[in-house]
């Protein structure tokens, strides 16, 4: 049996309008992609040039010339990185700023001048001091490894042969007392036996003299400033080498010694109930100094005179006139001085530990003399001095120019605080 005849179904082929409208809408698709993927490549464009111009472009502006090399704000802030390893705080990250400065501005200088004596850092000398110092090589770090190579470099080659092999020294001990009486009689005991230490330690009214307790150590001659550290304007260093091992001096005047404590003579001129108490006062540096003008005072000696000559307080010139002090109000020990006084009423000298005075009288001796070797810390201070010298020098001959601002070195610190914060 024949199976039936299966009617095959014609597509009509499109007309020429269909062909046309479907092309125009295929352009159209074109022309949509086309122009949505133009605006996602112009919106990441102008994000990217956004970030770029407020991010990146920054970074690579010229902050710092030194001749003709010019370095960036990015190098500015990894050489602050790296010279603040394991600071934190961003208060004492500040301190650094204008540190960091100077240090891209002389190892610029060192590194152009040192071969012109001589003093050059290798690379292998780099890798160790980068190894050494546990950095990361990169062109900041090796810079500052060459720095420090080449400063070292010109310290031991320049510095330390200028440097006398030993001295003369005298090692010292003294003691400032508060008057001439006091000084010569302590003295006198030193010489019937009294022990010196102990008698500085309990009596020295000077802080460094009393904190050793009277012992001063070697000190160099030529070299006596760095030895006597805050005592260096001091008559100490007038006599040590005039003195015989064992001698001690007779008391020495010396007013360049400010001590925490001062004697106050003091009368009220007048009082008020609403201005408070006006006053005059003389500052004595002595306790002996202020009973001797008290008494001058209280003989009928004019205030005026006795105060320009004699006070350490600033009212001197206005014939020690303290002005008008409203108790409870002025707060201070003068103020409580005055207050328990009556009007015209002459005070009794009275010691104020607010204030500081000037001057006292040292006792010194010499307990050694004999030709020695520069202590080592004051030949690395002479070393330093010396290095110091010389780049200061250059910087001088120099053309450097510093364009950071406060804004920017306060975004320096700024990104190392977040880089440190990750």
């Amino acid at each position: 049996m024949a199976g039936k005849h299966r009617k095959v179904k014609t597509e009509r082929a499109p007309t020429k309008r269909q062909l046309s409208r479907w092309e125009k809408q295929k352009k159209l698709s074109r022309i949509v992609m086309i122009c949505a993927i133009a605006l996602i490549v112009i919106i990441v464009g102008i994000i990217g040039v956004g970030y770029y111009l407020d991010q990146e472009a920054p970074l690579q502006k010229t902050v710092i010339k030194v001749n003709d090399v010019s370095y960036s704000y990015d190098y500015y802030i990894k050489m602050f990185d790296l010279m603040t390893r394991g600071v934190t705080d961003s208060t004492m990250l500040q301190y650094y700023q204008d540190i960091v400065v100077s240090l891209i501005e002389q190892g610029e200088l060192l590194k152009e001048k040192a071969p012109d004596i001589g003093i050059t850092a290798t690379d292998e000398e780099i890798a160790k001091e980068l190894e050494a110092a546990k950095l990361t090589k990169s062109n900041v770090s090796i810079d500052l490894a060459r720095t420090r190579i080449i400063a070292q470099k010109y310290v031991e080659q320049q510095c330390i042969p200028k440097q006398p092999k030993s001295v003369e020294q005298v090692e010292v001990q003294a003691m400032m007392l508060e008057t001439e009486s006091m000084a010569a009689d302590r003295k006198q005991k030193l010489l019937l036996g009294d022990n010196f230490s102990t008698m500085a330690g309990m009596l020295s009214i000077e802080s460094t003299t009393q904190s050793k307790k009277g012992y001063l150590g070697w000190i160099p001659q030529g070299y006596e400033s760095y030895a006597l550290g805050n005592l260096k304007d001091s008559a100490i260093k007038d006599v040590i080498f005039k003195l015989e091992p064992g001698a001690i001096t007779d008391p020495i005047y010396d007013n360049s010694i400010t001590k925490p404590f001062g004697y106050w003579v003091l009368e009220v001129i007048e009082k008020d109930d609403t201005k408070g108490v006006h006053a005059r006062g003389i500052l004595f540096g002595s306790k002996d100094e202020a009973e001797k003008v008290r008494e001058q005072l209280k003989n009928g000696a004019g205030w005026d005179e006795m105060a320009k000559q004699y006070s350490q307080d600033a009212s001197k010139d206005m014939g020690g006139d303290l002005g008008w002090k409203i108790p409870g109000v002025d707060e201070g020990m003068l103020t409580r001085m005055l207050s328990a006084l009556e009007v015209k009423q002459l005070s009794d000298v009275l010691r104020d530990d607010s204030v500081s005075t000037k001057g006292g009288y040292w006792i010194v001796q010499v307990l050694n003399k004999e030709e020695r070797p520069l202590d080592k810390s004051i030949s690395e201070t002479l070393a330093d001095e010396c290095l110091s010298t010389w780049v200061e020098g250059l910087m001088n001959d120099a053309k450097v120019e510093n364009m950071l601002d406060q804004a920017m070195k306060d975004k320096a610190v700024e990104r190392v605080t977040k880089l440190r914060s990750k």
